[in-house]
């Protein structure tokens, strides 16, 4: 990484907080998130700065940081962000909310990425320590914000956190004006010079969120063209078009716990892309799969006749299970409607009421000339190897009890054997999940692995 420009000191402080995936940079764990506040000597703040990062690896505790796998896939890594973060800390006074950790973690990352940017603790000011001197009471970031007034939103995210820790500083410089530590801390931060590494494209900050804010994934497919294509029947283009099969065996497999994963969505738009599928047809793809799945469902229900039942009707239009569905697949309230309404009818297409039976036509296929080959509903069996991954929601051991008792082996690793991943996260980034993904291993969440379990005759408790 090539180096320009040296540092020079600036006045003031730059008040960092970070999220990781877990304590101990020395265990392997890694930033997920940082933010930079800007502060003058005086106490005001001038600017802040923020971004996720991708930690190449699980995200540990997601029901305390709160961050989506989702997004860290669109964030970059951290040798990509560090210029930019380097700039921001660069001649001033670092300063954090227990000092101690975020600069462990700093100086990890930094020697990581193979830059030459050392951190020296007397340039550096820790709030919760100094909070020992101007207040009583816990040294937690949320009670010191309490004691003394500031705002504290965003607890746990790094931009929140790192806010707060700028406004206590401020109280801290506004009642201590005095205090030498400030000298101190800025005659060791004046000594500082680091060679600053040269900006490298892909380091733009991502937020939070970053991966909603996109819209829904179909937008990145093409629109149909104006033109139809005069590629004649068999013609090897037109032959490409036509075969949807393998595209609606990924997404059967995608929608096995009703979530349409960032890695699935990525192959089933490269799929879409080499059969020829612009968003019309995948829409009128996915509406026709949305009706064989409220077909499925209807005839699931008590009672259900081949003609269908209105009250059966009323219900499916409100089942969560279709709506969450419709949702991942791009489709809307009015969407299910029809697709219920479909279901209902009698005149409804073989080859839309049974889609996924084996041997049966594949929804919306009839007219584009495709079959999806036999492919039974996925059921766990006796000794199917199963694995775990991530913070859960119940205890590791919880989750195996259960896999035990439903008569299956739980394993550490993913294997080829392996019959199904459950992910905390299923966008999760950890090595078990890219091995899955790798060799084909579907990746469920934890609710849809209860469901699987239910089907086999066992409910996790």
């Amino acid at each position: 990484m090539g180096d320009v420009g040296q540092t020079v000191p600036v006045p003031g402080f730059a008040v960092v907080d970070l999220e990781t995936t877990g304590f101990s940079p020395r265990l392997g764990d890694r930033v997920a998130e940082v933010a930079v506040v800007l502060v003058d000597d005086a106490g005001r703040v001038e600017d802040e700065w923020s971004t996720l990062v991708n930690p190449e690896r699980d995200l540990g505790p997601q029901h305390v940081h709160g961050i989506a796998a989702a997004d860290v896939a669109l964030a970059p890594t951290f040798d990509r962000v560090a210029p930019a973060l380097l700039r921001l800390l660069a001649g001033r006074v670092l300063v954090a909310h227990n000092a101690a950790f975020d600069t462990r973690f700093l100086r990890a990352e930094i020697g990581r990425a193979g830059i030459a940017a050392a951190i020296d603790p007397v340039a550096c000011l820790c709030t919760q320590q100094l909070a020992s001197r101007y207040l009583t009471g816990s040294r937690a970031l949320a009670a010191c914000c309490a004691a003394v007034g500031v705002v504290h939103d965003g607890v746990h995210s790094a931009l929140g956190d790192a806010r707060a820790t700028a406004g206590l500083l401020g109280y801290y410089l506004d009642v201590a004006s005095d205090d030498e530590c400030w000298a101190v801390a800025r005659a060791a931060a004046d000594g500082v010079r680091w060679s600053l590494p040269a900006v490298l494209p892909g380091g733009e900050p991502v937020l939070r969120g970053a991966s909603r804010a996109r819209g829904h994934w179909l937008a990145a497919l093409a629109d149909p063209p104006a033109v139809p294509d005069p590629s004649p029947p068999g013609a090897p283009g037109a032959d490409a078009r036509r075969d949807v099969s393998t595209y609606l065996r990924l997404l059967d497999e995608a929608l096995l716990d009703r979530y349409v994963s960032h890695a699935e969505r990525a192959a089933l738009l490269a799929e879409a892309r080499h059969a020829g599928l612009d968003r019309a047809t995948v829409e009128t793809l996915h509406r026709d799969y949305l009706a064989a799945l409220a077909r499925a469902e209807l005839d699931a229900l008590d009672g259900t006749t081949a003609t269908g039942d209105r009250d059966d009707g009323a219900a499916l239009r409100d089942d969560p299970a279709l709506h969450e569905v419709a949702g991942q697949l791009g489709l809307d309230a009015d969407d299910v409607a029809g697709a219920v309404e479909a279901a209902l009818g009698t005149r409804l297409v073989d080859a839309v009421a049974d889609v996924g039976a084996p041997g049966t036509a594949a929804p919306g296929a009839a007219a584009l000339g495709a079959t999806v080959p036999a492919r039974p509903a996925f059921v766990l069996a006796a000794g199917d190897e199963v694995v775990l991954t991530g913070s859960m929601s119940r205890t590791r051991e919880a989750w195996e009890r259960d896999v035990r008792a439903a008569g299956l082996s739980p394993w550490p690793y993913v294997t080829r054997r392996t019959r199904l991943l459950v992910a905390a996260d299923p966008d999760s980034l950890s090595t078990k999940a890219r091995t899955a993904r790798r060799y084909g291993v579907p990746v469920v969440t934890e609710a849809a692995f209860e469901r699987l379990l239910a089907v086999s005759g066992a409910r996790a408790a």
